[in-house]
């Protein structure tokens, strides 16, 4: 049955309806769809997270391990991923306000630390700052999951070479060579190589030309000798050079070269002659004491015209070391004509220069007065100036018994002529006496007192 105008009612909202359970199945399935899409992404992110987690900085290298104010260096990062996935990076960076890194840009890239794989990541850096520990940043940036940071210490010093000389006279005397040591100090952390020593100055001639010492670890030190025969006043300098890591430094050291007299020379001088007349000359024989402060070593007296080496042997005499204060004899044989003998004594220092000293006899005047004749100041000395001091100790050999003047003592044992022979003979006799006396009050006695009486 149709009832007019129902029909037309019920289609329209038939329609209606059948519209919005479509539109609200679209949206519900958008949303569900969007849903599983986060859900995906977010197990996705976690994973990532996860993976770059096991990027870890595993060692540092800093060369040199301790940099001097304004060195370059080289310090390395080793990056290993522990884990089982790969992990993307978009950069690496070195970032500090102190330390300068040369090379800042070179890993700007992308890349891929692979699974259980190393990786090294390398920066030139440049220490321009004073001495101090400064701690850089190394960034690791991920693609998806942050970055890692890792700060590392390095240790700036300032450069330093301790440089000093031992052995250096008041004075220096022309010609004269004098042994000089060198000290070298390392008062830093840094291992410094390749040192290398150039000796100069105007007029010094010097036992080398150059030295290598070659490596000075940390707070150590090393000596070397040098040997020098300066001609004139002036300054000698050691240019000393090392390196330190990649890194060359320079630093000299100057000490002033005075000429003039040592003080501390030894001096040896002719006392006590004695002249005696013989068919084949006269004979001449004293004592050559050491006047001065160091030891003379390889002392000779010879006449002057023999105290070359194809000299008449009889005409010389071998003394060896004299010590300071001490003194020995000589005797020599010369031509009976000469009045006035001129000697020589010759002798050595500690670093075996070789000097001599002019001594004229006169034979009428040196069994009375003991009158010697210098020619003048101290002559004849071959290396141009008095010996430099600081030999060691030495013994002297003594060749006769006359007294010295220098020494008050030097005349015992001189001979059985000199001795008080009656006299010491009474002593002998009185000390035996007393001795026999003491043994028969002991023995009769028995140590008891005895009376004397006299009846």
């Amino acid at each position: 049955m149709n009832i007019p105008g129902i029909k037309k009612s019920c289609n329209p909202v038939r329609k209606k309806d059948n519209g919005f359970v479509r539109a609200f199945l679209s949206v519900f399935g958008a949303l569900v769809l969007v849903f599983l899409l986060i859900q995906s992404a977010s197990a996705a992110t976690n994973e990532t997270i996860d993976a770059a987690g096991r990027v870890t900085v595993t060692d540092v290298d800093i060369d040199p391990a301790v940099l001097m104010t304004g060195d370059v260096g080289l310090i390395t990062f080793r990056v290993e991923n522990t884990g089982t996935s790969n992990v993307a990076i978009t950069d690496a960076q070195l970032i500090s306000k102190d330390i300068v890194v040369l090379n800042s840009d070179v890993y700007k890239t992308s890349r891929t630390i692979g699974a259980g794989t190393e990786t090294e990541f390398t920066f030139t850096i440049l220490a321009n700052q004073p001495e101090n520990i400064y701690y850089p940043a190394f960034y690791i940036n991920y693609k998806d999951a942050g970055s890692l940071r890792y700060n590392v210490p390095i240790r700036v010093e300032e450069p330093h070479l301790a440089v000093s000389v031992s052995g250096i006279p008041q004075v220096f005397s022309s010609g004269v060579k004098t042994k000089l040591s060198l000290m070298l100090g390392n008062a830093k952390s840094v291992n410094m190589t390749g040192i290398t020593i150039l000796p100069t100055g105007d007029g010094i001639q010097c036992n080398r030309t150059s030295a290598f010492i070659g490596n000075l670890a940390p707070h150590s030190e090393k000596a070397i000798l040098f040997e020098i025969t300066p001609s004139k006043e002036t300054d000698l300098n050691f240019n000393i050079s090392y390196t330190c890591g990649m890194n060359a430094h320079q630093t000299a050291y100057t000490i002033h070269i005075p000429l003039g007299t040592d003080k501390l020379a030894a001096d040896p001088i002719i006392n006590n002659i004695e002249v005696t007349s013989g068919s084949g000359g006269n004979t001449i024989a004293g004592d050559v004491s050491n006047a001065g402060l160091s030891d003379a070593y390889g002392v000779v007296v010879a006449l002057e015209s023999a105290a070359g080496e194809g000299g008449n042997p009889n005409q010389k005499y071998v003394i060896g070391t004299i010590t300071t204060g001490d003194f020995s004899s000589f005797e020599i044989t010369v031509p009976g004509n000469l009045k006035t003998v001129p000697l020589v004594i010759q002798y050595k220092d500690s670093s075996g220069n070789q000097f001599t000293k002019n001594i004229s006899v006169d034979t009428n005047q040196a069994n009375g007065g003991m009158d010697l004749s210098h020619n003048g100041p101290p002559a004849g000395f071959s290396e141009g100036g008095s010996p430099p001091s600081g030999a060691p100790t030495g013994s002297s050999s003594q060749g006769s018994n006359r007294v010295n003047p220098m020494n008050p003592l030097s005349g015992m044992g001189s001979g059985m002529n000199n001795l008080p022979i009656t006299e010491i003979l009474i002593g002998i006799g009185i000390l035996v006496v007393a001795l026999v006396a003491w043994r028969l009050w002991k023995r009769k006695g028995n140590g008891r007192k005895i009376r004397i009486t006299f009846k």
